[in-house]
């Protein structure tokens, strides 16, 4: 039974990876997260294996054309609203 559930594990775990690339992606592009948080938390699914780094490669390059239209601004999240009470 073991050996089932590690074959669906490995069946769904490559969809779960790229749902969560894209939302991470599109975080970016609506300005809800930074480029930089974005590259973040790209990097730690790349660093899983080689798999997935060759699966966040694309979203990466994304990520840095975002940055680059951004004026270079990595931390810039055009899109969160700010809390800050001033």
């Amino acid at each position: 039974m073991e050996n089932a559930s590690e074959t669906e594990v490995a069946r769904r775990s490559p969809g779960i990876e790229e749902a969560l690339l894209i939302l991470i992606e599109r975080l970016a592009l609506r300005g809800v997260v930074s480029a930089d948080e974005a590259e973040g938390m790209l990097k730690v699914i790349a660093k899983s294996c080689d798999a997935s780094a060759a699966r966040a490669s694309n979203h990466f390059q994304l990520i840095d054309q975002l940055r680059r239209l951004r004026r270079d601004d990595g931390s810039s999240a055009i899109g969160a609203q700010s809390f800050d009470p001033s």
